[in-house]
């Protein structure tokens, strides 16, 4: 605390009553606008196009919360969007109520604006990243749906879009999901115009649709060395061998639908298919020899995880990072590159102990003993415990490996400073919802044979195309068919087992936004103590507070290039008001939230020394007179005070401003 000693106090800061009159007005305001609705079923897969024609009429059916943002473009120039759900007339920003010292030439355009939702915390939420693993557009599309038909109905959906601003981008990878979904070709890539082959053209031998049926099936002939055996009950279905198990029924290979375009004796070696978007974020993307680790030519090489990085740096108030992906079931954090001794001990207990915990409760699951038992967790320090099958770490503990390099939420996390995720939505065994026949069986052809006599299915298109005859140029005499890759590879089926899956991960968002920071200005005045003239020597005190349950920050978040500390300024007109102690604006360091975070134990860490951006900005207040050093404030309050000398009434106002916690306003009456 910076606070001026031996001052006498005049009269009392103004009453809290009318601050939570006018809160719940506008809440009563909110509420009373009827629901409005796009519609939406999940009994298909939307795709790249359905996806984009969805998220646009949602932005204009919601022009008061939403706004559409095309991020980037594709290699194949297919947009990249970001639909902002937030209210639109509601919140500030610092450069709203801070004059530039130095104004530009004339003629020379200033900084662009912040939108309003900039001084809100945020969430962001993408799906396709892969694009054959679009579960996690639809269930963006449900978050999407969810949101913006429950607000002005539901009241706490309703305070999360007016307090915070959710981040959406449905589909990372527009043309992975596009081949994927639209055109049938599992893709999980991103698409460039490569000769991959060396022939002098680009991208001529992909997947071939043999039997002119428009899909992509699969193509299975004999062969002696091959890897599958047709079902004993239904020869329609192929078996995968285990390698090097032993059959006496006749093996077969099963390849994807494809022929030799090129006349080069190799199938499929010029697809459209690029580099993987999830190798090729900069954070670890070298390996430990400091060579290529991670995917493309470089770090950020790909449009798509270019366009994210972009985004970010523009919209640094994010906190939260949900990326959805599907197949596993089961949810990771960082980090995928880096064991967890890089991990500040604070922020695994709000991954592992807040949000872990819920979401092991969401699924039924039994929680870690370590998380019951308190007395476990202080000893655990936060760590040393072992995580769940549903929650845990991609790195290799075991075998001290990396799981892979230039993964995207080790750099929101390590490089951006936000709690980052990565789910795998769905596991065939445990959330197939709806299928007759089929009990959770860990057995694959007992799961394909209930597929295939499931009538009344929620989707029209076919499972499976009948096995035909066809005689390959290269391969020889075999049959065309087989399970269509868009309903039977990794996604969720379409209907109860989608729905099922979108409802717990809403659920989960929902709980993670309501963590999110709250910040206010709790108590301010602005009190003469004395007067001559014209001028008045005046104190201003404020008392802020973040009553939501984190803090403003990751654990060292603050101290990450392009972040900053949280900071309050006391503004009014320069030429009128003169410092005497304080400065015109003042370090708050990072505000914790009011949760308790188990497992925990503050005591055990340094104490809060005052970072660089501190010492920096000490020498940044020009004559303001210094204070007396005081030790770093802690906790979710803070308390400032400035002594100022101001020439007639000039107007006052405090401004509360945190890159991830909101920007609040206290105007000020001077008494």
């Amino acid at each position: 605390m910076t606070k001026l000693p031996h001052l006498k106090r005049l009269g009392s800061g103004p009453s809290r009553l009318s601050v939570a009159l006018a809160a719940s007005l506008l809440l009563l305001t909110a509420q009373s606008v009827s629901a409005q609705r796009v519609s939406i079923d999940f009994n298909d897969y939307h795709g790249y196009e359905g996806t984009v024609d969805y998220i646009r009429d949602v932005a204009g059916a919601y022009s008061n919360i939403t706004e559409l943002i095309e991020i980037g473009r594709s290699n194949m120039n297919r947009p990249i969007y970001v639909l902002v759900i937030s209210r639109m007339n509601n919140g500030t920003t610092i450069d709203r109520h801070v004059e530039l010292t130095n104004m530009r030439g004339e003629g020379v355009e200033n900084v662009t604006p912040m939108k309003s939702y900039h001084g809100k915390p945020g969430i962001w939420i993408d799906g396709g990243t892969h694009g054959n693993e679009y579960t996690g557009t639809e269930v963006s599309l449900y978050i999407v749906d969810k949101l913006v038909s429950g607000y002005g109905s539901d009241s706490d959906i309703t305070q999360l879009i007016d307090d915070n601003v959710f981040y959406i981008c449905p589909i990372v990878n527009p043309d992975g999901v596009y081949n994927s979904v639209e055109r049938g070709i599992s893709q999980r890539q991103n698409s460039m115009e490569v000769d991959d082959d060396g022939d002098g053209r680009v991208n001529e031998d992909g997947p071939d649709d043999l039997n002119g049926d428009d899909l992509i099936t699969s193509f299975r002939y004999p062969d002696p060395e091959g890897r599958f055996v047709m079902d004993d009950t239904d020869p329609r279905v192929m078996i995968r061998l285990d390698r090097g198990e032993e059959t006496d029924k006749p093996r077969y290979s099963v390849v994807r639908e494809d022929r030799d375009n090129d006349g080069d004796g190799e199938r499929g070696e010029d697809s459209e298919r690029g580099i993987d978007v999830n190798r090729n974020f900069p954070e670890g993307w070298f390996n430990d020899d400091n060579e290529k680790g991670g995917s493309g030519y470089y770090a950020a090489s790909s449009p798509e995880s270019r366009a994210i990085l972009e985004f970010f740096t523009n919209n640094t108030n994010i906190l939260m990072v949900q990326s959805f992906h599907t197949s596993g079931g089961f949810t990771y954090r960082p980090f995928a590159r880096w064991a967890d001794s890089q991990i500040h001990a604070k922020d695994l207990s709000v991954f592992d102990r807040i949000m872990g915990k819920k979401y092991l409760e969401l699924h039924g699951e039994e929680l870690p003993e370590a998380w019951q038992d308190p007395v476990e967790e202080a000893e655990a320090g936060g760590r040393g415990y072992e995580l769940p099958r549903l929650w845990r770490h991609p790195y290799n503990d075991d075998a001290g490996r990396p799981y892979g390099y230039g993964i995207f939420i080790d750099w929101a996390y390590a490089q951006y400073g936000a709690y980052s995720m990565t789910t795998e939505l769905w596991s065939w065994q445990r959330d197939t919802r709806g299928v007759p026949g089929y009990d959770g069986e860990d057995d694959r052809s007992v799961w394909y044979r209930a597929l295939l006599a499931w009538e009344g299915r929620p989707f029209d298109a076919d499972l499976f195309v009948p096995w035909s005859r066809y005689n390959h140029p290269e391969l020889g005499q075999g049959e065309v068919g087989g399970f269509v890759s868009k309903y039977v590879g990794n996604n969720a089926l379409p209907g109860e087992t989608l729905t099922g899956i979108a409802e717990i991960h809403w659920q989960f968002e929902l709980f993670k936004a309501g963590l999110l920071p709250k910040l206010e200005i709790t108590d301010a005045s602005a009190e003469v103590l004395s007067s001559t003239g014209n001028t008045r020597i005046v104190l201003v005190t404020a008392t802020v507070e973040n009553s939501g349950a984190l803090a403003t920050h990751v654990a060292r978040g603050a101290d990450i290039a392009g972040m900053r500390e949280d900071a309050i300024w006391l503004i009014g007109d320069r030429n009128r008001v003169k410092f005497l102690q304080g400065s015109v604006w003042q370090s708050l360091g990072t505000i914790d939230g009011a949760m308790e975070l188990p497992g925990y134990d503050p005591s055990g860490e340094p104490a809060p020394q005052g970072g660089q951006q501190q010492q920096m900005m000490r020498m940044m207040r020009g004559g303001a007179p210094q204070m007396e050093e005081e030790e770093p404030q802690t906790g979710n309050t803070r308390e400032v005070e400035w002594l100022i000398a101001m020439e007639g009434n000039t107007p006052l106002k405090i401004v509360l401003t945190s890159q991830k916690g909101g920007t609040r306003v206290h105007q000020l009456t001077v008494r």
